[in-house]
């Protein structure tokens, strides 16, 4: 059981979309990794349209997945980033950094072929 994602979602997954387990959740890390490096960079500078629109992708993946904490977090950083409302964007970014860590720990655990 996970406390960071659905582990019954990754098995409907399978089931839909016919593919293996280990190739979808390869290729959502993937894609989440590099949403999530490019929402800290769009922070980091200042760029809030780039945060908007990387935050939005990651957590499309993580409704995917059924990552609640994870789209919690992503959610409230598009928010407060299209709200132009820098110091809750940092803080949101803050939850999106505890909360990212320990869910693709576990997914990654998932996605290592047995």
């Amino acid at each position: 059981m996970s406390a960071y994602f659905d582990p019954a979602r990754i098995a409907e997954l399978q089931d839909i979309l016919g593919a293996d387990t280990e190739a979808i959740l390869g290729s959502m890390l993937t894609s989440m990794t590099a949403a999530i490096e490019r929402l800290e960079a769009g922070v980091a500078a200042g760029d809030l349209d780039v945060a908007i629109q990387a935050a939005h992708r990651a957590r499309n993946d993580a409704l995917m997945l059924s990552a609640a904490r994870l789209q919690a977090a992503l959610s409230e950083l598009e928010l407060a980033a299209r709200d132009a409302d820098e110091p809750r964007t940092r803080d949101a970014l803050d939850r999106v950094r505890e909360v990212w860590p320990p869910t693709r720990e576990q997914l990654a655990g998932v996605a290592r072929p047995s």
